[in-house]
């Protein structure tokens, strides 16, 4: 959110500026808050670049003019007008109202009744899209071995291929599957320990420094550094706060966010449960993959509080070709509807299984009607849009393991 902030003195453009001095680090982030302040004279030059304008009491009459003006020349503009008590008591907010205003503040309102304005018109925003406000997909299982990493990565590639700004998190602390499959490892992921030990605090700044590029469009979050670190992150309520402020200040940050729990239940992957847009389950065919599932939909279900957030993907088919139906009827107890079934199912595709440390995932590695499959599975939980159409510059960007390792031989590939 770009705040234009105008008045007629250097005093006056200081005292607005306190105001926003006062927020938090953490809600400025959270609004991705810019600030510029003009003079009267340079305003209009300044309107196409903002989103709020904020007008300083120091421009007396000046400003239900300034307001009318841009009202004209800038209706998406949300406009807030300070004035002095007096002015207020004499009916200047009834005039900045006809002007096109949104709120009028006396000039000795606290920081805080500016900070909740300028929070209402970024929900306002949200609701309206004109502000980044990723997707959040929670990728999970009720039993290992289902492929949710396989898809969790996959997903993240055809979102590249759809210029999504994507982050893809690794919350599989013991074997940090997803992580090594990428070849994603090095320092960024002590940022992440600093977060859990307190030496460092969550912002942007350190979200930036924690993640790794390895596309375009698709970055990488890592586990905390240390497996001490890594289990207090996931399994102690602490974790619960800092995921919570990750997804908050990344939501700004990106287009799509994909999270891999590796099926985890505890505090951490408990909260980006609830927080989530989407809970994509994989599940398989088998009978020990159903019952678990059984089991694994009633804590599921309880912090969701309705099944329109849960999608299931049914991955491999064991060969069997069991059909949907079959696999519903398992779980007719919990009453889920017709919502959660939506997904195609994801073929069976044995080369393309093999994608690990290849350079690619299983969209760029598999047969056309497995990539055919996942971009409908994207497209349906909301991360692309197939009618926008592709980045024609995929097929050079298909091998990340090799752009970021371009010294690695082959036989070191093999070994990965």
């Amino acid at each position: 959110m770009k705040a234009l902030i105008v008045e007629n003195s250097a005093e006056g453009q200081a005292r607005c500026a306190r105001r926003i001095q006062a927020f938090s680090q953490s809600d400025v982030e959270m609004l991705d808050l810019r600030i510029k302040l003009v003079s009267e004279q340079e305003v209009y030059q300044h309107l196409e670049d903002a989103d709020v304008l904020i007008l300083g009491s120091g421009l007396g009459d000046l400003a239900a003019q300034i307001a009318r003006k841009t009202t004209a020349q800038s209706p998406w503009l949300s406009i807030i007008m300070y004035v002095s008590s007096e002015a207020y008591s004499g009916g200047a907010f009834r005039i900045a109202n006809s002007a096109g205003v949104r709120k009028v503040l006396k000039d000795e309102s606290s920081a805080l009744d500016l900070l909740q304005e300028l929070v209402s018109i970024h929900s306002d925003f949200r609701r309206q899209g004109r502000v980044k406000e990723a997707k959040v997909i929670v990728v999970t299982h009720a039993k290992g071995g289902v492929g949710a990493t396989t898809i969790s990565a996959a997903l993240s590639q055809v979102c590249d291929v759809y210029r999504k700004q994507t982050l893809l998190w690794d919350l599989d602390v013991e074997t940090r599957d997803l992580s090594r499959s990428l070849a994603v490892g090095g320092p960024a992921a002590k940022v992440v320990s600093g977060w859990v030990n307190g030496s460092q605090d969550i912002t942007r700044d350190t979200i930036g420094d924690a993640i790794t590029p390895i596309s375009e469009y698709v970055s990488v979050l890592m586990p905390p550094d240390s497996m001490a670190e890594a289990m207090d992150f996931v399994c102690h309520t602490d974790g619960m706060v800092m995921c919570q402020r990750v997804i908050e200040l990344a939501k700004v940050m990106n287009d799509v966010i994909i999270i891999d729990t590796a099926g985890r239940i505890g505090p951490a992957s408990g909260s980006l449960i609830r927080a989530a847009d989407e809970v994509l389950i994989v599940i398989d065919d088998t009978l020990l993959g159903l019952t678990a599932l059984d089991l694994y939909l009633t804590y599921v279900k309880a912090l969701v509080l309705s099944p329109d957030r849960i999608s299931f993907l049914v991955n491999g088919y064991s060969g069997q070709l069991l059909v949907l139906p079959e696999i519903e009827s398992t779980l007719d107890g919990h009453q889920l509807g017709d919502r959660p079934w939506r997904l195609p199912p994801l073929p069976s595709d044995i080369k393309a299984s093999q994608w690990p440390g290849s350079g690619g995932t299983l969209y760029s590695k598999g047969q056309k009607s497995t990539r055919v499959q996942l971009e409908a599975i994207a497209e349906g939980l909301g991360l692309i849009n197939r009618e926008e159409g592709i980045d024609e510059s995929a097929e050079s960007k298909a091998n990340w393991w090799e752009k970021l390792l371009p010294n690695k031989t082959k036989d070191a590939d093999k070994n990965v």
